[in-house]
């Protein structure tokens, strides 16, 4: 199943945009907007003064939380175009997907921010065609246990690299712990005396702690 969730700036993340009718109301809603861009933006982005659209599509599961966010469309700016993805996982919030019978499943929903620098008119909406080596990578989303229990979890979102970095750095910690970098086994030696020929230790003996 696919929704279209257009959001106009970085600020509005919900899963349908909302228009207000009251002139009031629609003020408010802009100020809210441009605080939550500049809150938002990439700092060297926002110091060069880049902004644009980015398409994006996001699977979510049943409860509505993102499992992945692949960038189809750019920007012309490689930092927006990163931002992206890490943005939509982190702070925007989807409505659940019901089928025919009314069963919750899981979605895959297709939207574009619009990054807008505070003070500026939205830029039109035109997608860069992206390729292998501009494309970024996406975010995938994992339950993780929360550090210090052991019944907790908590969604944690990152990139491939940055999963098997992750993986290379609790396999490695393991191998310490499991002395897979050295003998865990050391023979104890009472005034230097082994069981070999004149207090030699005998042959293969662990070596001296």
């Amino acid at each position: 199943m696919k929704n279209i969730l257009s959001l106009l700036a970085a600020g509005i993340l919900v899963a349908q945009p909302v228009f207000a009718a009251d002139p009031a109301a629609k003020v408010e809603r802009d100020r809210q907007l441009s605080e939550i861009v500049f809150q938002n933006y990439p700092p060297r982005a926002l110091a060069a003064g880049e902004e644009g659209p980015v398409f994006f599509t996001v699977s979510l599961d049943k409860d509505a939380h993102p499992t992945s966010c692949q960038v189809t469309h750019g920007s012309g700016h490689p930092l927006l175009d990163e931002e992206t993805c890490n943005l939509i996982v982190q702070h925007a919030v989807f409505n659940s997907a019901r089928d025919a019978n009314g069963r919750v499943v899981r979605q895959t929903t297709e939207g574009v921010v619009n990054w807008t620098l505070p003070g500026h008119t939205p830029a039109s909406i035109n997608p860069t065609p992206l390729t292998a080596s501009t494309k970024p990578e996406p975010q995938i989303c994992k339950k993780t246990l929360r550090v210090g229990t052991l019944s907790s979890y908590e969604r944690t979102c990152m990139t491939p690299t940055q999963w098997a970095k992750q993986s290379d750095e609790e396999r490695q910690t393991y191998d310490e712990l499991q002395g897979r970098k050295g003998s865990t086994h050391c023979e104890i030696q009472i005034g230097g005396m082994g069981s070999g020929p004149a207090g030699s230790p005998p042959p293969n003996a662990d070596p001296p702690c």
